[in-house]
């Protein structure tokens, strides 16, 4: 859609979204890993990882009905990737515990009504050295995404994932209206 535009104008617009092959290419996710995606829009970073992890690697996204996948409909056929309803993530038991060396939280924080909640969910599935990457709305004032009172602050979310027993690693350098963190879990 974007190359529709003249260069110029593409090239202002473009700075200011996520490029999610720029985005994954920045974080430790190889071939192999077991990675899960939570957040807006669903799926965003599934073509991405399903590159980044090969076939030996698996990607979850999970997601709140299963009409929320359709635009992901033509990577249905990867024996790589699987649907999940967040409801399943959540509750437990979707993926084998202990499983994941990644989870992507994507806009999840900002349109979430108890944003604490998700963290102790996700935890059974970690590996002891997993990575957590979260990316948000960043606080600045734009007429772009949530509403401000809906946006979680950098600082307001490391304490919400230090309380979580997830280590802040390193901040990722994101264009436009975004910011991103990586944290493990389980060592520093």
């Amino acid at each position: 859609m974007l190359q529709a535009f003249p260069k110029k104008l593409h090239s202002r617009i473009a700075s200011h979204f996520l490029n999610p092959t720029a985005v994954i290419d920045g974080l430790d996710v190889r071939i192999g890993h077991k990675v899960l995606e939570i957040g807006l829009p669903i799926g965003f970073f599934a073509p991405a990882l399903l590159n980044k992890v090969g076939e030996e690697g698996g990607v979850f996204v999970a997601g709140p009905s299963l009409d929320s996948f359709g635009k992901l409909s033509h990577l249905a056929e990867r024996k790589n990737l699987e649907f999940l309803l967040l409801a399943d993530v959540l509750t437990g038991g979707a993926i084998p515990n202990g499983s994941l060396d990644t989870v992507v939280l994507t806009n999840l924080l900002s349109s979430t009504i108890k944003p604490d909640s998700f963290c102790l969910a996700i935890g059974q599935y970690l590996k002891s050295d997993s990575e957590i990457v979260l990316i948000d709305w960043d606080s600045k004032i734009i007429n772009v995404g949530p509403s401000m009172d809906r946006r979680v602050t950098k600082e307001d979310a490391l304490r919400l994932m230090n309380s979580c027993g997830m280590s802040f690693k390193r901040l990722i350098d994101l264009p436009g209206y975004h910011y991103g963190m990586v944290f493990s879990f389980g060592s520093p």
